[in-house]
């Protein structure tokens, strides 16, 4: 394969993953429901306080960030694999790697500029709920783009593979 399709593939694929964060980030700031802070006021005192059920909504908003962004991703890798990556090779496997990790971090900052604002307590009354700002903590769930793009590509290259025909059984007569 000349070095033109190979470099088209690879624009694709990267350029393809990017959108695809972009989507998965607007989608996650649109699903996630952030965690609710309860502004408190204690004299002349403010701040935002948060129970443990409003602070169990950080998690939901990881696994929502965790779900979407494999889907997305699986998705994006399984069509960019059959429509460039047919050739197999290291080239394919980098490409969607490398186009998946920088997904997973245009995902995050799509979602978290899109999302709700960092919380003020400004001139709220006591007891008024806030939204937190979306965020990602627990930075191994920025896994998710490259392990589903890379299972995907898996997937999707074993049904490529070209299949040998199954050995006939000759069986001789021993009469």
């Amino acid at each position: 394969m000349t070095t033109a399709p190979k470099a088209r593939g690879t624009l694709a694929t990267v350029v393809g993953f990017l959108v695809a964060g972009v989507v998965a980030g607007i989608v996650w700031a649109v699903l996630a429901e952030p965690m609710k802070y309860t502004v408190v006021r204690v004299g002349d005192r403010s701040g935002l306080s948060a129970d443990e059920v409003a602070a169990s909504a950080a998690f939901g908003v990881l696994v929502t960030y965790a779900w979407v962004s494999g889907l997305v991703s699986a998705v994006w890798a399984a069509f960019a694999t059959w429509r460039w990556g047919r050739q197999g090779g290291n080239g394919v496997v980098v490409r969607t790697a490398v186009g998946a990790s920088l997904a997973a971090f245009v995902a995050w900052g799509t979602g978290v500029l899109l999302g709700p604002p960092t919380p003020e307590v400004g001139s709220l009354p006591a007891g008024a709920e806030v939204s937190a700002r979306l965020g990602i903590d627990a930075y191994g769930v920025l896994f998710a783009w490259p392990v589903a793009a890379l299972l995907a590509l898996l997937l999707v290259s074993w049904l490529m593979l070209p299949r040998e025909p199954a050995p006939t059984l000759q069986t001789t007569d021993a009469a």
